[in-house]
């Protein structure tokens, strides 16, 4: 029996991809790099905003050392253009909404980014699934996911055990946060890590599945 389920953002509710990849390559483009095709930066999409500029600066999905001067200006003209930009192409995956409608009455809902926390509302308002219970963005705690405590405050704040909650995300960061936390979780395909590579028993075909197995 699960009291509260717990959402990941990127990938999982939303495919923000193509405006993560347009301010991306602004960015890049701005400081005088070379740009990236839309499924290069999918493939980089996970951890935060500075780990996808990190990603982008070196040019490789495992972050390299990169000039902190270059980061810092990468993160001001990023920040800026896609601050702006924020719902431009980016759309909720199919049964999203609709999933989130019907469990809200039957569950308390968090959700758990590791977005840059201003981001994350405009969003969510936007697209119209600001419904949910407690909200953590990627400057809500000191530590993000993988890291478990961002999990372990939501269900807190939410006054749940963590036997009583679960996790839906798409990454290798929701199942690690997740797994270090005693909580139960859910995956889905869609989103931007390989979800079989790492965990395909956790694995469910969409959201529309789900839907039906926790609104049952």
């Amino acid at each position: 029996m699960k009291e509260a389920i717990l959402f990941d953002l990127d990938g999982t509710l939303i495919d923000s991809a193509p405006d993560l990849a347009a301010s991306l390559n602004h960015t890049l483009a701005t400081l005088g790099l070379p740009t990236y095709d839309l499924a290069t930066v999918r493939s980089w999409i996970g951890g935060g905003a500075t780990k996808l500029l990190q990603r982008a600066l070196g040019g490789s999905k495992e972050p390299k050392e990169v000039d902190e001067k270059l980061l810092a200006k990468a993160k001001e003209i990023f920040f800026a253009h896609y601050g702006d930009n924020l719902c431009n192409q980016t759309t909720l995956y199919p049964c999203a909404k609709e999933l989130l409608e019907s469990l809200k009455g039957c569950y308390r809902l968090a959700l758990v980014t590791n977005k840059p926390t201003p981001f994350v509302r405009p969003i969510l308002q936007t697209l119209d699934i600001d419904i949910f219970d407690v909200v953590l963005g990627g400057e809500s705690l000191e530590y993000k996911k993988p890291h478990p405590a961002p999990l372990l405050h939501a269900c807190e704040l939410l006054g749940v055990r963590c036997d009583e909650a679960l996790m839906v995300g798409d990454s290798i960061n929701d199942y690690q946060a997740a797994k270090s936390a005693g909580i139960d979780v859910i995956l889905v395909p869609h989103g931007y890590d390989e979800v079989e590579a790492f965990a395909k028993e956790e694995e469910i075909s969409d959201l529309c599945t789900l839907k039906e197995r926790l609104c049952a």
